[in-house]
């Protein structure tokens, strides 16, 4: 998933929030980690118990972005797309990206989960602008999109998207490349562990600097909004000799040897030396010969 470029902004003399802002960006952007709280469907907004906030420092040309806890509060924002209402649910781990200050306008909203040894949690579900939320899809897929701008529809820095072009990412591969209208829906299910990712482009905005004439026009930055979801399939982890033994798997099996250590402990009896399995009754013959011996 891109990453917009953070930058630091004084609040207050003595407090310094860290937020993630693209470079020619006005309106500042605030990234939260929490729960979702509440949702008012008829009022068009949602709650979040928010306890962390994503930032970055700079240093010799360096950056390094973290989440860093902050003093839970609820926050209330507008929803990016009414998706959210069917999608989310009360309870749920969010992250979420407002505009213009905490909560007011949620421009982003992805249903997370934790996920062991990394920081950064995995989302399977994002409503809104996936470029204004630091986490990665689930089940090994990432995403990144560029808006073409409709230069006859713009007002100052942005115009309305003519279309836009999506990449999806398996691992390293790209999977998926195609350029899709306002309103439209791609599905990809190519792997082989039934996993799936289904991506609705809903709406748009381009940079008017990219049009003829407008060149070195700063001022908002575009926003756009797609939902995206991620079924996982049988791409959660599984116990390391499962690849080696199971039938399910032959693509693995044909091209991978199973080290010692994971050899079944059910085949080591067929290991041992054919004449061992004689030794008790061997035994038992010397003793009954013995015993014979002493009555003669």
């Amino acid at each position: 998933m891109k990453k917009k470029v953070v930058v630091t902004l004084l609040i207050a003399a003595a407090l310094v929030i860290l937020v993630a802002v693209p470079a020619s960006a006005a309106i500042q952007e605030i990234v939260f980690r929490g729960t979702l709280v509440s949702m008012n469907q008829s009022a068009g907004t949602i709650t979040i118990n928010a306890g962390y906030t994503y930032g970055c420092t700079f240093a010799n040309g360096t950056s390094a972005c973290s989440w860093n806890p902050a003093k839970p509060e609820n926050l209330t924002g507008t929803v990016p797309d009414p998706a959210v209402f069917t999608v989310l649910k009360a309870g749920d781990p969010v992250v979420a990206t407002s505009m213009g200050g905490p909560g007011g306008t949620w421009i982003g909203v992805a249903k997370v989960f934790p996920t062991p040894g990394i920081e950064n949690w995995l989302a399977t579900d994002i409503i809104g602008d996936p470029d204004s939320l630091p986490v990665d899809l689930a089940a090994d897929y990432s995403f990144v999109y560029i808006t073409t701008p409709e230069c006859g529809n713009c007002t100052g820095s942005v115009c309305n998207a003519l279309s836009a072009a999506i990449t999806l990412n398996s691992t390293d591969r790209t999977v998926l490349e195609k350029t899709i209208r306002s309103g439209e829906k791609v599905v990809y299910n190519g792997r082989n562990d039934n996993s799936s990712v289904i991506i609705t482009f809903v709406k748009g905005q381009g940079l008017a600097e990219k049009c003829p004439g407008t060149a070195g026009i700063v001022g908002l930055q575009p926003v756009s909004m797609f939902i995206i979801h991620v079924n996982q399939g049988l791409a959660a982890p599984a116990p390391a000799v499962t690849p080696a033994i199971s039938p399910a798997t032959p693509a693995i099996t044909t091209t991978m040897t199973a080290p010692p250590s994971m050899v079944p402990v059910s085949i080591i009896p067929t290991t041992k030396a054919p004449g061992s399995i004689f030794l008790p009754f061997c035994a038992l013959g010397i003793l009954g010969l013995i015993i014979v011996a002493r009555k003669f």
